[in-house]
């Protein structure tokens, strides 16, 4: 059988996962633009023909390899407030803080950074990913003005996992999540709850 066959390596069972945790690592050490099949291939340990076979092109991978059903799930479920929720910000700040403390979901964050900076199609892929997220949170809020609501509460949360993970801010790589959460928490649960000045 030696010389014939390419592709899948012998006797494994798991080549698809290899190839999407591959991809995960290979986005977000280069984001989109950077990160090539053959190089996602070679981290895989496979031929680029079985990553086309299973995924075909760049951009059906890259969605494949941010795809954690479970993690938008837990996102959802944290933002789904009434009128009045006062545990709302911690809840939703240590569950998306904590995404990123987890190596495989941190993986997945890093990759939608580095790939949305300078590619124009992977910020379309993410912006639309995130318009559904948002959308269908949306749908469990009784909240006035949800979608801003939640458009701000992302955003600050983004920026501070950004400064703990990506730029290594001393004083917020110095904090457990414990407290990192306490201190975010209520900026979180003033965009969730309280009043927002000027919006209309």
């Amino acid at each position: 059988m030696a010389g014939g066959r390419t592709g899948r390596r012998p006797g494994l069972s798991g080549t698809r996962d290899d190839i999407l945790r591959a991809a995960r690592e290979e986005f977000a050490a280069r984001g989109f633009r950077g990160a090539t099949l053959r190089a996602i291939a070679s981290r895989a340990g496979v031929d680029t023909a079985l990553i086309r076979h299973f995924f075909g092109r760049k951009d059906t991978l890259f969605r494949a390899a941010l795809d954690l059903p479970e993690t938008t799930s837990r996102l959802i479920q944290a933002v789904a407030i009434t009128s009045s929720d006062p545990g709302a910000g911690e809840r939703l700040a240590r569950t998306y803080l904590a995404l990123w403390e987890d190596p495989l979901t941190r993986s997945v964050m890093q990759s939608m950074l580095a790939s949305a900076v300078g590619h124009p199609d992977a910020q379309a892929l993410l912006a639309r990913d995130f318009a559904a997220m948002v959308a269908e949170a949306v749908s469990h809020t009784s909240k006035d003005m949800p979608e801003l609501r939640l458009t701000l509460a992302f955003s600050h949360l983004a920026g501070v996992a950004i400064a703990r993970h990506i730029s290594k801010a001393a004083s917020l790589t110095a904090l457990d999540l414990d407290s990192l959460v306490a201190l975010v928490a209520p900026a979180i649960q003033q965009y969730l709850m309280g009043p927002l000045p000027g919006a209309r």
